[in-house]
């Protein structure tokens, strides 16, 4: 075995050890300090008490008062009845110093009393009248001793109770000073009926909160059984505080033994659920103690007839200590789980184990005597799992509030990630995009400046290699030489242009033709007047761009050579959206039917057409106009 894993595991077990202890030291604490409040402390430990049985008519059933009834741990005093008994009176004498000092009796539980006589006078407690009636709330009862009935020395207090069943039962009682059982009754009643009474509604309440929330598909499960949780302490605590006890019947037996199945069941299978496992050992204990609470009981039927209620008080053992050894299990698994995971949400888990020690201590006295370690004097008499149901409540309504806290932050935390990162992946994407453009734009700008070397090699090329044939053959004229190389450096000049200002748009390129032919019209003797009105960012592309300036080259040369004017006009207009014109303007004579139908128009008309424009000629005597449109395509 690896021997790190050891020294791990040891300090776990060791931190939840540390763990339990804490809360086991709280929680007995609470329970010593709570019983001494509740309990004053001249409480009754005489061993047992004298009665006298009383048929329908008043007459004793006994001899005289050498009945005796025996102290059974912290449940009172208990005795034998009779079939023919009608009613019993318990006798209880104590001896009075000074009478004229405030006294009172305390009863533990007023259930089937039905008068009180001190020294042979009838008292009345301070509320003649319980307001619930089960069996952990039967209520404390006050009585006061009036110092009218009080005599100095021994008195007795007969206690007058219904044999309503054949168990008789006198409650623990105290007789002492008023002040002090009056602070012990308000106490007791305040934890026997008024915080469970509380505790049902912050069940109910933390109920209907689970019930009412739309749970993640993988919480669903682990709330189902801490709902099953909570409703059964609720329904225990309901049935225990509120609804009259019945005595010791089938349907009593049966709600206990499942009641008591499906507390542990639940309060397991939640703690392993909320711990991360998914484990079936709940279900094993539960249903191994049912099948052997149901088999023992018809063994021990068959075997031993003559006891009718062995086989209900077997089952009863059977799911106590079911209920017991779940509840404990759970425990130290919550607590393994705290020390495992460095205390994660160990204030609920305390919560939770408290409530299970007390389920498992409930249990325990009704078989044993448990006393707590800072009241040894008398047994634990209250039940504790209804009062602390309403620390049940509070501890899973916190922890739904956390558990959506945390959902909530969790949310928000994911939903800020996912805004950077899609913050991020928005900026990788424009980066990418504008990288794209670049490449897409350098690489049209190649194809373009291969387009024009084409046009170069295919054009320039071929008038300079035209014209190396002829000076080679000696027939050429020097004036035909020098148009041709003239018209070969115009077309480079053009090309160099249309590659230098594309980038720059259609403005610039408008700018640099006028610049460049300025020279050459006003060499000619003529005039020009220029003028451009062309947004900015105008970008046709090297090619379009070649294709326009060679018609204005054309059209500003032919002017030149043939117009016979003293003026050309260059007007050029580009809106986005709204397309391109720029006209030519000459004060000529007009072109002539040769003229007209050269190469040099048709060119021009080609090129325009292939720009996606028209060239529209108008000449007559007085000059000629050129008109280029060009309406599609036009984007920034």
């Amino acid at each position: 075995m690896d021997q790190g894993v050891a020294p791990s595991t040891a300090r776990i077990w060791g931190t939840a050890l540390l763990l339990l202890l804490v809360s086991q030291l709280l929680f007995w604490t609470v329970v010593g300090l709570t019983e001494r409040a509740a309990r004053p402390a001249n409480m009754s430990m005489q061993p047992d008490v004298h009665y006298v049985l009383y048929d329908k008519a008043g007459e004793q059933i006994s001899g005289g008062w050498e009945l005796k009834a025996d102290r059974d741990r912290h449940r009172g005093y208990f005795a034998a009845g009779s079939r023919d008994a009608d009613y019993a009176v318990f006798s209880i004498l104590f001896t009075v110093q000074d009478k004229t000092q405030p006294l009172a009796l305390l009863l533990e539980n007023r259930e089937y009393i039905d008068e009180i006589r001190l020294n042979g006078l009838p008292i009345q407690p301070d509320k003649p009248l319980r307001r619930l009636r089960g069996d952990v709330s039967a209520e404390t009862a006050f009585y006061p001793l009036s110092s009218r009935y009080l005599q100095n020395g021994t008195n007795v207090i007969y206690v007058k109770t219904f044999t309503v069943r054949p168990i008789l039962v006198l409650a623990p009682f105290a007789i002492g000073p008023a002040a002090e059982l009056e602070a012990a009754y308000r106490t007791r009643s305040l934890l026997e009926v008024d915080i469970p009474v509380a505790g049902i509604a912050i069940l109910l309440f933390t109920i209907a909160l689970c019930l009412v929330v739309n749970w993640p598909h993988e919480d669903r499960q682990r709330m189902r059984w801490l709902i099953a949780f909570l409703t059964i302490n609720a329904a225990s605590t309901l049935f225990l505080t509120m609804v009259p006890s019945g005595g010791f019947t089938l349907s009593l037996v049966a709600g206990v033994v499942v009641g008591n199945l499906m507390l542990g069941l639940s309060a397991g299978r939640y703690a392993a659920l909320d711990t991360g496992g998914r484990g079936r050992w709940p279900y094993w204990i539960a249903g191994g103690f049912a099948l052997a609470i149901l088999v023992a009981g018809v063994l021990v039927r068959a075997v031993r007839p003559d006891f009718p209620m062995a086989p209900f008080r077997l089952a009863l053992f059977g799911s106590h200590l079911a209920a017991i050894l779940l509840a404990v299990i759970s425990a130290l698994i919550l607590l393994r789980h705290v020390a495992t995971n460095g205390g994660e949400r160990w204030l609920e888990r305390f919560v939770l184990i408290i409530c299970l020690t007390t389920f498992a201590v409930d249990r325990l006295t009704n078989f044993f005597e448990v006393y707590a370690p800072f009241n040894p004097d008398w047994p634990i008499s209250l039940f504790w799992s209804p009062i602390v149901g309403p620390l049940l409540g509070i501890g899973m309504v916190l922890s739904l509030a956390r558990q959506a806290g945390e959902a909530r932050r969790e949310v928000t935390q994911s939903n800020e990630k996912l805004a950077a990162r899609l913050t991020e992946q928005d900026a990788a994407l424009a980066r990418s995009y504008d990288a794209q453009k670049q490449m897409l734009g350098r690489q049209v700008m190649l194809e373009e400046r291969q387009r024009i070397v084409r046009d170069m090699h295919d054009g320039i090329g071929g008038q300079l290699l035209g014209l190396m044939m002829q000076v080679r053959s000696g027939g050429v004229d020097k004036s035909v030489v020098e148009q041709g190389l003239q018209s070969s450096i115009a077309d480079l000049r053009l090309i160099v242009d249309s590659m230098d200002s594309a980038e720059d748009g259609l403005a610039e390129t408008l700018r640099s033709f006028e610049h460049r032919v300025r020279a050459q019209v006003e060499a000619a003797g003529m005039a020009l007047t220029f003028y451009q009105d062309v947004d900015e960012g105008i970008d046709l592309g090297p090619r379009p761009t070649l294709q326009v300036l060679r018609i204005l080259q054309e059209a500003v040369t032919n002017a030149m050579r043939h117009s016979g004017a003293s003026q050309i006009m260059v007007s050029g207009i580009a809106r986005v959206g709204s397309g391109i014109s720029i006209t030519i303007n000459d004060n000529g004579r007009g072109l002539s039917e040769t003229v007209r139908r050269g190469r040099g128009l048709t060119s021009m008309e080609t090129r325009a057409r292939n720009l996606g424009g028209t060239l529209s000629v108008n000449s007559n005597k007085s000059g000629t106009e050129l008109c280029l449109s060009i309406v599609e395509g036009l984007e920034k």
